[in-house]
């Protein structure tokens, strides 16, 4: 018989032992793992078996070891995030996923943000929770339900709200926070098992040509209206401040010449016969007292003569 070297024999026995060791636990064969991130919730399938189908499917999150024959690991984003459904390719999908909804009679395109997360709660009176009742229905990846079921429902949500709230296409614009807040109450109440945080408009709404050219021109005409209407409005506050600076300025006029003949009046009052004699005395005595002694000067001028010694003079 041949021998086999020591350390062959070894390396042997513990090759044998950890093949033994993993068939024990299971890892081998078949078996796999996966990690559920924090934000995520999963659901540990059963695919064969008395235990198969969504309605014994385990909860799961961490760490997750699994037969990939016979078990399956669908995984749900549990935290809120916002997707958008727009036209461009830019963003979301590379395919025009906008929400195209009806609005008495008339298609109206948007592009949509929706926040969204799935709901872990458990179901009244049942050991199932939000995530077993949605697979359970639609058997789908949260992207394609995403894609499919929610757009669908989103669209449906819109057109119950616009005809709810008995919107027309040229109403539609002025009623975004309504009509909004409208399909929120609508998407949450028609997918319960998700959690939506919020629906918000990316951009304006896209109506018919037709439709969107007579938004313009009333708009327009608003504009121009409320324009002609402030001009009024400044040209009769300007009007009305030039009245009240004349009727100022008057009132002004008017107390001066009050006041002026009020005090031509007093002056006209206070003069009296006394006083005119008084005014005379005080006139003279000034007069007295600024005289030097002489008498006035003599002026002559050809043929006249004017001065204290005229009478006693001869004609030439």
């Amino acid at each position: 018989m041949k021998k086999f070297p020591k350390r062959v024999i070894i390396q042997t026995s513990l090759l044998a032992l950890l093949t033994s060791a993993l068939n024990a636990c299971g890892i081998i064969p078949g078996t796999s793992i996966t990690t559920v991130e924090p934000g995520y919730a999963g659901l540990k399938i059963q695919l064969y078996g008395g235990s198969k189908g969504i309605d014994k499917a385990e909860l799961v999150s961490g760490r997750v070891w699994f037969n990939g024959y016979t078990e399956e690991i669908v995984v749900f984003p549990t935290f809120v995030n916002t997707y958008p459904f727009t036209k461009e390719a830019t963003e979301g999908s590379p395919v025009d996923e906008s929400i195209v909804f009806s609005v008495a009679g008339s298609p109206v395109s948007a592009d949509v943000g929706l926040s969204f997360g799935f709901s872990t709660e458990v179901i009244p009176n049942t050991t199932k929770t939000r995530l077993h009742e949605f697979y359970e229905t639609y058997r789908k990846t949260p992207d394609q339900f995403r894609a499919n079921e929610l757009r669908n429902g989103l669209r449906n949500c819109f057109s119950e709200a616009a005809e709810t709230l008995a919107l027309t296409p040229v109403q539609v614009p002025t009623s975004q926070q309504r009509l909004v807040a409208t399909v929120r109450a609508c998407v949450q109440r028609r997918f319960q098992f998700i959690t939506v945080q919020d629906v918000s408009l990316l951009g304006p709404l896209r109506l018919p040509p037709d439709i969107q050219k007579s938004i313009n021109e009333q708009f327009a005409a608003q504009q121009a209206a409320q324009t002609a209407e402030a001009n009024r409005r400044k040209v009769e506050a300007e009007a009305a401040s030039n009245v009240a600076r004349a009727k100022g300025e008057a009132l002004v006029t008017i107390e001066q010449a009050r006041a002026e003949a009020e005090s031509n009046r007093l002056r006209a009052g206070s003069i009296t016969p006394q006083l005119l004699e008084l005014e005379r005395l005080r006139v003279e005595r000034t007069r007295i007292e600024k005289w030097n002694g002489q008498q006035a000067p003599t002026i002559q001028t050809p043929n006249v003569q004017i001065g204290g010694s005229a009478a006693g003079s001869k004609a030439p």
